[in-house]
């Protein structure tokens, strides 16, 4: 679907249906994510809430931005996902304490 701005620029809308690509999996697993910051990557322990081959949500006590990498290391897997930020919740909201990540 698109749409036309008043710039008559054409953009691309996205109703939330079409925009999923795969069905996501509920897990509540543990699991850590690793966080550079400056020179020292720290790993901070969080929930996995629910993933998909796309992607992860989690919820964790960090501060994580729009666009940064990280890795995820789920407690029954021996490797680690490297991830982008997509989105983060907004404090006072239901999805405060959580993020959204894209597998890369």
């Amino acid at each position: 679907m698109w749409k036309s701005t008043a710039d008559d620029k054409t953009v691309p809308t996205f109703r939330a249906r079409e925009a999923r690509r795969s069905k996501r999996v509920a897990t509540r697993k543990g699991a850590s994510v690793v966080v550079n910051l400056g020179s020292l990557p720290q790993r901070v322990p969080c929930l996995i809430v629910d993933r998909s081959p796309e992607g992860f949500r989690l919820r964790g006590s960090f501060r994580l931005k729009r666009g940064q990498i990280v890795e995820v290391i789920p407690s029954d897997e021996l490797g680690s996902i490297r991830c982008s930020v997509v989105w983060v919740g907004k404090p006072g909201s239901k999805q405060e304490g959580e993020v959204g990540l894209h597998a890369l």
